[in-house]
């Protein structure tokens, strides 16, 4: 359960990805449709800002029987003033204002123009020159203020909360649909990681998008045939060892004949070898068909009597340190890869110190022995089956090359990691280490 718990920390982290991701969309959807309503509502403004002059201008034209006097009587006159960019939004409002009243014999275009032609207090006034046309007459400029340009971004009370509480929804869908999308993926990964570590784990529930779903089936499909694989390896292995047994066992009777005791003594050990070399052979093949459950254990209750089974047997073999720690694992795969480890120090190192220690993020369990060392460059190359450095750790010294094979993947199925690495003054040192949740 600990291993997981960092993978577990980067599927929340996916999750928070793709609701931020989710968020991002929807809130750039919800500023182009507030913007797009915006300049729509703008435009409407506009519109009968407009509509709103153009018929109090026609009201002054319509005011006389020539319309053209009406508007500069009743309009500042803006000669000799200069003319900005056309406003053909104003004068379409105008034109359809003359049209629809039937005022005729004058034409008006409307101009953007400063402030100061309106004689304007403040810049808020947007201000307008009107070229009148008349249909025999000279054209004739005069100004005229229009109300301030809307402004469509600003937002009522009850705007502002309906806008607040849509943000509030978006938000809460986002987060849940990040959740629902998110979720059987991260379940999906959590459990092939776990499947790499136990066959025995029950298969993945098939949840999700259809993606989804038929990658937890190839899944388990996959745990099916593994299953399968490695009990038909372990029945063929086995069956070898116990027919290798029999030929063994002869040969020992026969070689207890040899009347030379030097050369009875050599046959007696090589054959101890090849009983060692199928026993453990088998043991490995065993591993990933040992089923044993996860359980909380005392590792210094532990340690302490793997220790002591091991000083009297006559080992040179100390419990140095505890630590308190009682953490989730399977003891009797615990307790072989300790076994192993132990045998191997006192094998090629001489003695084993064992130790425990914790911190924040992890528990250690350390056999520690006082040898040679071993060359940076082939501590990893110790875990491959059948490796042997050469001469310290030969088949003289009665390895078989598969003890620390054995180590690591008991250390797997009890939920550590094991590492070597060469001591400070001098020795090798195994560690073991438990992550903490």
């Amino acid at each position: 359960m600990a291993r997981l718990t960092p993978r577990h920390g980067r599927a929340e982290a996916e999750t928070t990805r793709l609701f931020l991701l989710l968020l991002v969309g929807a809130l750039l959807a919800a500023g182009v449709t507030f913007a797009a309503l915006g300049l729509n509502h703008r435009h409407r403004l506009s519109q009968a800002h407009d509509f709103t002059t153009a018929e109090r201008i026609v009201d002054l034209a319509g005011s006389s029987d020539d319309p053209a006097a009406g508007l500069t009587d009743g309009l500042p006159a803006a000669a000799g003033q200069r003319l900005g960019a056309p406003d053909p939004s104003l004068t379409h409002a105008v034109a359809e204002a003359l049209k629809r009243r039937g005022v005729d014999g004058v034409s008006v275009k409307a101009f953007e123009a400063s402030a100061g032609a309106c004689g304007a207090a403040t810049d808020r006034l947007r201000c307008r020159i009107l070229v009148l046309r008349p249909v025999n007459g000279a054209p004739v400029p005069v100004a005229i203020s229009l109300p301030p340009a809307p402004r469509p971004w600003t937002l009522s009370r009850e705007a502002a909360v309906l806008l607040f509480a849509g943000l509030a929804a978006v938000l809460l869908t986002g987060w849940m649909a990040s959740r629902l999308a998110a979720g059987p993926l991260n379940r999906l990964s959590q459990g092939a990681v776990a499947l790499s570590h136990d066959l025995d784990r029950p298969p993945l529930v098939e949840e999700g998008a259809r993606e989804v779903r038929e990658a937890a089936a190839a899944l388990n499909a996959m745990q099916t045939r593994l299953k399968a694989l490695i009990e038909d390896r372990t029945r063929v292995l086995a069956a070898v060892a116990h027919d290798l047994q029999t030929p063994l066992t002869r040969m020992r009777l026969r070689v207890e004949k040899i009347e030379d005791e030097t050369l009875r003594a050599q046959f007696i050990s090589d054959l101890a070898g090849m009983q060692h070399l199928v026993r453990e052979g088998l043991d490995l093949a065993r591993i990933e068909t040992t089923v044993e459950a996860v359980t909380p254990v005392d590792l210094d209750a532990l340690l302490s009597a793997i220790c002591e089974d091991a000083a009297e047997a006559g080992q040179p073999v100390v419990f140095t340190q505890g630590c308190n720690a009682v953490v989730p694992t399977r003891p009797q795969a615990l307790r072989r890869c300790l076994n192993n480890l132990i045998d191997n120090a006192v094998r090629h190192g001489g003695d084993a110190a064992v130790s425990a220690v914790r911190d924040d993020h992890a528990v250690r369990l350390i056999v520690r022995d006082h040898g040679l060392g071993v060359a940076p460059d082939q501590l990893e190359r110790l875990f491959e089956p059948f490796y042997r450095l050469d001469p310290s750790r030969s088949r003289d010294s009665g390895g078989s090359g598969l003890g620390l094979t054995i180590a690591r993947r008991m250390a797997e199925r009890a939920g550590a990691h094991l590492t070597l690495a060469n001591a400070d003054g001098g020795g090798l040192e195994a560690t073991l280490t438990f992550p903490q949740p």
